[in-house]
């Protein structure tokens, strides 16, 4: 930086520094605000603050009386700076831009630091050891441990000299920013009438109140505190501000609608860093600093903001009004959309404040990353509403002490007993209708009670998919079902399809997805779904198409259910005789087939077909859908029955149709099985196993097809996908092998959504070649190569992500089974200078690795499937540590790529406790008191360079 100048004299100093950069001049930032898109507008002038800080204290707000044209010249006293008010500096500054510019209209504001430029931003690295601070008052909960909830106040102002002659200023009728919550305490004793919401606008939410529970969520790794903190908050809107409920419940769960219909922002990083810069008035050059600090969109538009302070305030963000704001955004169109979309972008900085402006950045670009995951999102919406069902003069308990030793007490333990049923019963409603604003509703319109009828299945909204456990071996399979009846199905190469049809068209609310199909027999509403919920309704018309044809009246004759079948309901009987199927809801599997002959092709086949607009004379690949199973028939919920059940009803009213006239139309036929009966030993098994495979299957799909005991008289665990969470005594649960809360129970045959159940077990032709399944890992980061791979991504970093904590969990290093035409495609995918945001040198939050740094980090968002020789203990990996109850995490021997799984998200991937079941089954075999299988430090069985076939 040059050397000060010294100044003629203050006021000088002031008027000319201020304004000026060498070699040339800099204006002030003249934004236009506007509190929505409806309101009278606002003029918002952005300056420097002193110095660059850290921290959630609001600028100070300084004002300059307008100036009337043609004014007559001011005397500019000569005042003390020290003992200048804010007031009479911007009075006396207005008085001498008038003097120096007269012709100029431009509104222009003075820094505080004259000899520095304006763009120019000085980081203290010192300051930076923890870029996400804390509200003060959260620190001070900290200190003092839970507590009940104290009234909100607002934050005392800067004490200012201010003359007695003062007229209001426009900001003095501006609504000021409300104080976050501590919510931090004993959800039992919590009350949402003693908490002061009179500084609310209108009575709604102000986002500075969601923010607050972001950083309360996003500092802390218990998932307990998680879960009170969002019980709390939960609670408090339902009691007090109802209506803003379900924005809210998308806003913390990452999403703006309901999975299943689409919706993107599209705001990329040009459009967020003009945004930035536009709102700071720093430059790129400064930004990159910030990147290079802090890794984090969130942290750097933070950082670029908090050290600016403005002339007039807006009105703070409101919870409903950003949520409507960001659903406009999202419909923008056309070849201004990125210029309009960074209008509101750059409004909705303006209007955030402190940590606002980190997690609304963060929400920008879908990450927000607080690890508030979907099921501690549905337990906190669940005890939030079993406390608000109890009237609080039942709901008297004594206060746990500090010591969390729990005393007796009955009035607690009768409200966690009714938390614990609520919690089952909104997870099991959720994921057979997972639509945060239709679940809210139902329980609004009555509480739990009856809460499955009023948000019930439906043709059009998508069920979360039921799920097989991982065997190591046919024989496996005898051993767990024993003499329970079951059947054996091909697991095919192929893309999941859940297929929803409906004569007259979707249930419920129309939300604009799925497709009108007509022909000969009329018409028919069609909507597909993939595994993941996406709608894919664009990508297969040819599905679409057949669907229509599935609608038709029943003429072949159908027989009784089989005598050895457990007895239907009658109104599950009576669809066996119905004349006309009028809707249905399918789960099958999409293959691709040749057009000629019918063989299967791999999956790779499905990935060249475009996501959207597809039409069908354009379709250059045959599908074949394989129906499997069947979730509703004529309205009629199926799911409860038995897969010997449901499977009839599909051979009897959907069988197989002939090939259609029309080469292009998708065929449709009912998945390869055979049954346990007809199976005289695991030869037989092993020779469909067999069969099944050298048809391109992965393997089989073995299903109970009758609910029943454990096999051989022994009950067989079944883990409850993130079983109830109750207060407990302050102690976070160490698993134990079983899951959180494992608890024993019969081998199920009904459809159990988003289970990964024991009455489905998969067997894959891996198992034939060392470990019993692969595996659906994340990369996460890479090492430059040596030698033969310099300058390729080698070794690549694979985790494991953890469902309770969101977090991903470094697994292995992976250097095998890459093609040098994948290492060349993986360094467009991740570039290593041109776009930090896909990969970087910093850090990210969500990835743990147990101290293993990487040259670069990736941005989650690929599963790739791996294989290995065998799983080990690893004091150096931390996946699965928490499910095996010791210090050390689990590894993978000698890794080997396989695929990338591109119809998998990183949702979808190979979950902690997944992994740490597979190593227990690998253990299993061991004899009592031997060894287990562990690595030392740096063997963790990765090969070296030049070590194993490419």
């Amino acid at each position: 930086m040059p050397p000060k100048q010294q100044p003629k004299s203050p006021a000088k100093q002031r008027t000319i520094a201020s304004f000026f950069s060498p070699p040339q001049k800099r204006k002030a930032e003249v934004i236009e605000v506007s509190d929505s898109d409806d309101d009278v507008v606002v003029v918002d002038v952005v300056e420097p603050h002193k110095k660059p800080r850290l921290g959630n204290g609001r600028a100070a707000i300084e004002e300059v009386p307008a100036r009337q044209n043609g004014s007559s010249n001011h005397p500019v006293e000569n005042v003390d700076e020290a003992d200048e008010s804010d007031e009479a500096m911007a009075r006396r500054l207005a008085a001498e831009w008038e003097e120096e510019d007269r012709p100029s209209q431009e509104i222009k504001v003075a820094t505080d630091k004259p000899d520095k430029p304006i763009a120019t931003l000085e980081v203290k690295t010192d300051l930076l050891k923890s870029p996400k601070q804390l509200h003060p008052m959260f620190a001070r909960a900290q200190e003092a441990g839970p507590s009940r909830p104290r009234e909100s106040k607002a934050r005392p102002e800067p004490e200012m000299k201010v003359k007695t002659e003062r007229k209001p200023t426009i900001t003095a009728a501006r609504p000021q920013p409300v104080d976050p919550i501590d919510f931090d305490t004993d959800s039992l004793l919590f009350r949402p009438a003693e908490v002061d919401i009179s500084r609310w606008p209108a009575g709604r939410l102000p986002y500075s109140v969601l923010v607050g529970v972001y950083v309360q969520v996003a500092g802390t790794r218990s998932r307990l505190t998680i879960v009170r903190v969002l019980t709390n908050f939960i609670h408090l809107l339902l009691a007090r501000a109802p209506l803003d409920l379900p924005p809210t419940l998308y806003l913390l769960s990452n999403h703006l609608r309901p999975t299943y219909i689409p919706c993107e922002l599209g705001v990329g990083s040009m459009i967020l860093s003009r945004a930035i810069k536009d709102v700071s008035g720093l430059q790129s050059r400064d930004l990159k600093r910030l990147w290079n600090v802090y890794g984090d969109p969130g942290d750097v538009a933070y950082e670029a903001k908090v050290h600016m302070r403005t002339l007039v305030e807006p009105a703070p963000l409101v919870v409903h009004d950003l949520y409507e704001r960001l659903l406009r955004m999202a419909d923008i169109r056309g070849p201004q959309s990125g210029k309009l979309k960074g209008d509101v972008v750059r409004k909705l900085m303006v209007q955030a404040r402190g940590d606002e402006v980190r997690y609304l950045v963060r929400t920008l670009i879908g990450n927000l990353r607080i690890g508030a995951v979907r099921l501690t999102l549905l337990t906190a919406v669940a005890r939030a509403a079993a406390f608000f069902a109890i009237p609080d003069d039942e709901l008297v308990v004594i206060p746990i002490p500090a010591n969390g030793k729990k005393p007796a007490d009955p009035s607690r333990e009768a409200a966690e007993d009714k938390s614990a049923a609520a919690v089952r019963l909104v997870r099991r409603v959720y994921v057979r209708h997972p639509n945060y604003g239709d679940l809210v509703r139902g329980i609004e319109g009555g509480g739990l009670d009856g809460l499955e009828a009023r948000v019930p299945l439906s043709v059009g909204i998508p069920i979360s998919p039921m799920l097989g456990s991982i065997t190591r071996s046919i024989d496996e399979v005898y051993e767990r079902l024993g003499s329970l009846p079951f059947t054996a199905e091909a697991k095919l190469d192929g893309q999941r399809l859940q297929m929803h049809v409906r004569r007259d068209g979707p249930q419920g609310e129309d939300d604009g997805g799925g497709r009108w199909v007509e022909g000969e027999n009329g018409r028919a509403w069609v909507r597909l779904f993939s595994r993941h919920l996406e709608d894919m309704t664009d990508k297969y018309p040819d599905v679409c198409a057949r669907g229509l044809d599935l609608l038709s009246s029943i003429k072949r004759k159908r027989y009784p259910f089989p005598s050895w079948a457990s007895t239907p309901t009658p109104e599950v009987a009576e669809l066996l005789e119905t004349e006309e199927v009028t809707s249905l809801i399918v789960d099958a599997e999409i293959v691709a087939i040749d057009k000629d002959t019918g063989a299967h092709r791999t999956f790779q086949e499905l990935t060249n077909r475009a996501r959207k607009d597809v039409r069908v004379e354009d379709i250059k690949v045959v599908v074949e859908v394989n129906a499997f199973d069947l979730m509703l028939l004529n309205d009629v919920p199926l799911l409860a029955s038995p897969l010997s059940t449901r499977r009839h009803l599909m051979r009897a009213l959907l069988p197989p149709r002939p090939t259609s006239a029309d080469p292009m139309l998708a065929r449709w036929t009912l998945i390869d099985a055979v049954d346990s009966v007809d199976l005289k030993s695991p030869a037989d098994l092993r020779a469909f196993f067999d069969k099944v495979v050298e048809r391109k299957a992965e393997g089989l799909m073995v299903k109970l097809l009758e609910s029943g005991g454990a096999p051989l008289g022994a009950e067989v665990v079944e883990p409850e996908d993130a079983e109830d969470v109750t207060e407990e005594d302050g102690k976070e649960e160490k698993a134990d092998g079983k899951g959180a809360k494992g608890r024993k129970k019969p081998l199920p045959a009904t459809y159990e959504p988003d289970q990964r159940s024991m009455g489905w077990l998969k067997v894959k032709k891996d198992y034939l070649e060392g470990l019993g399944d692969s595996l659906d890992l994340v990369p996460v980061g890479a090492w430059w190569g040596m030698g033969r791979k310099a300058g390729w991504w080698s070794p690549i970093l694979l985790a494991a992500r953890n469902p309770e904590t969101g977090v991903l969990e470094a697994v292995c290093k992976c250097i095998s089974g890459f093609t040098d035409a994948f290492y060349k495609d993986l360094l467009v995918r991740y570039p290593p200078d041109s776009d930090p945001a896909v990969c970087s040198t910093q850090p990210l939050g969500y990835v743990e690795t147990g101290g293993l740094v990487p040259d670069r980090w990736f941005l989650p968002r690929e599963v790739w499937e791996i294989r290995g020789a065998d799983i080990t203990l690893s004091p150096v990996y931390p996946a699965a540590a928490g499910y095996i109850g010791g210090e050390r995490g689990l590894s993978l021997r000698f890794p080997r790529f396989i695929r990338v799984r591109e119809d998998k998200d990183i949702e979808e991937a190979t979950s902690a406790e997944e992994f740490a079941e597979m190593f227990r089954r690998q253990m299993a075999p061991a004899a009592l008191g031997q060894d287990v299988a562990k690595v030392e430090s740096g063997d963790e069985g990765e090969l070296e360079e030049g070590e194993g076939g490419e």
